[in-house]
């Protein structure tokens, strides 16, 4: 299981070095989730942000449909156990099936679990994500839906197999099918430029493997061009995993990026913690960090520097690539570490029109309460998971009567949210 969890670090740090000249469009509208690790009945989170909701910075027009505004940021708060990561890993483990389950014949097992209740053991799980994207560099932006039904065996949690598998996309406000596949049936659209289901490429799509993963490394130009828009996808996140980079990891994208390290000096001097630059060089035992800090004679290393300080450079690349490409990040427990007060400038370099022109966006999760005072109701989603049951999503905008109020944190932490730990 090790190897696999490191086989996915590489394969993210692959990507975020790939993706810097990939410019492609993919804000998130919509997820559902059903019977997928602590989540049971189908949850679906919807983020168009509605017509009555006041024109703010952190809401962003969207690309495919000039009519919809999309929330910049998204934050997910909860209890402990209650689901908040369940939400962030069905999305990276849908996008990991799609882009990389050819290479890798044990993927499918390792990504997807059913809630562990007997009742739910044979039933799939099914996950469907909307997005937007193109077909083609020079196509214009649309709506894409990918949906994916895994099922498992009731006695048999290692032999898993895709029971449905379908794209589409909507040019012009109706869904159009790319591709369908049920089990081991393919219908392709005109789009997808595959005569039929016999054509000997789809012989080689196994019942534990993409189509677009597939059908990619046999270098069909639709897939090749979709696996690399939905490779601008950012996360700290893979399976039940979370990736921890040891130092050399974290220091071979600085190394390999001269511009991501330079803004990240950039942002180090302005956040005012006394640290001037932070520089790599290689010795005997491969690249090290040096850091100039004011008022000292001397660097200090990688090692002696705070744990804030380590948790920022980590997580700096993702929200930059994201940046850049205009791509989305997800990081589980964005809190971690961070001083509270360098959460809400992370945010608001999603709001910026200039910082983020591309419509990247950040989805979080996060223990913090106070961060809720920077963020509007339409940007927040809360989880619960009572003892005994199944995890539930629901929006903040959805709790009836509630205001757009100065301080959800009040609200949130006197119960009125719900979403709360029960303590006693």
């Amino acid at each position: 299981m090790q190897s696999t969890v490191l086989f996915y670090i590489i394969i993210t740090l692959n990507i975020a070095f790939n993706i810097k000249s990939a410019y492609n469009y993919n804000m998130l509208y919509k997820i559902s989730i059903e019977n997928f690790f602590s989540i049971a009945d189908c949850q679906e989170l919807t983020f168009e942000v509605p017509a009555n909701a006041p024109d703010l910075a952190c809401f962003k027009l969207s690309r495919s449909d000039q009519k919809t505004r999309l929330p910049a940021v998204v934050g997910f708060f909860g209890p402990n156990a209650s689901g908040k990561s369940t939400i962030l890993r069905a999305v990276v483990s849908a996008v990991l099936f799609a882009l990389r389950s050819f290479d890798r014949e044990d993927q499918i097992n390792n990504l997807f679990q059913p809630y562990r209740q007997k009742n739910w053991w044979g039933r799939p799980t099914k996950i469907t994500i909307e997005f937007d994207s193109q077909l083609s560099d020079s196509d214009p932006s649309a709506i894409f839906r990918y949906e994916l039904h895994v099922g498992h065996q009731a006695k048999d949690f290692g032999n898993k197999v895709v029971l449905y598998e379908a794209l589409s996309y909507a040019p012009k406000g109706k869904f159009r099918r790319l591709f369908e596949r049920k089990e081991q049936e393919f219908d392709f659209g005109r789009e997808f430029d595959i005569s039929n289901a016999k054509d000997p490429r789809t012989q080689s799509i196994r019942p534990n493997a993409s189509v677009i993963s597939t059908l990619a490394k046999f270098n069909h130009p639709l897939s090749s061009y979709l696996n690399k828009v939905i490779a601008v996808l950012q996360s700290n996140i893979i399976g039940v995993y979370k990736i921890q980079q040891n130092v050399n990891q974290s220091l071979s994208i600085y190394l390999n990026d001269k511009n991501c390290l330079e803004r990240l000096n950039r942002e180090l001097r302005r956040l005012d913690i006394g640290l001037e630059s932070m520089t790599i060089e290689m010795g005997n035992q491969g690249a090290f960090a040096k850091f100039k800090h004011a008022g000292l004679d001397e660097f200090i290393f990688f090692d002696e520097e705070s744990a804030g300080t380590k948790r920022f450079i980590e997580i700096f690349p993702r929200i930059h690539y994201a940046l850049e490409t205009g791509g989305t990040v997800l990081i589980d427990e964005l809190d971690t570490d961070l001083h509270p007060l360098l959460l809400p400038e992370i945010f608001r370099w999603f709001s910026d029109s200039e910082r983020n022109s591309r419509g990247a966006q950040l989805f979080f999760t996060a223990h913090n309460p106070g961060l809720l005072d920077d963020l509007e109701k339409e940007q927040v989603f809360l989880t619960e998971k009572p003892s005994g049951q199944a995890t539930r999503v629901y929006g903040a905008r959805n709790i009836k009567g509630l205001r757009r109020e100065p301080s959800l944190m009040r609200k949130y932490l006197s119960g009125e949210l719900g979403a709360v730990p029960r303590i006693g």
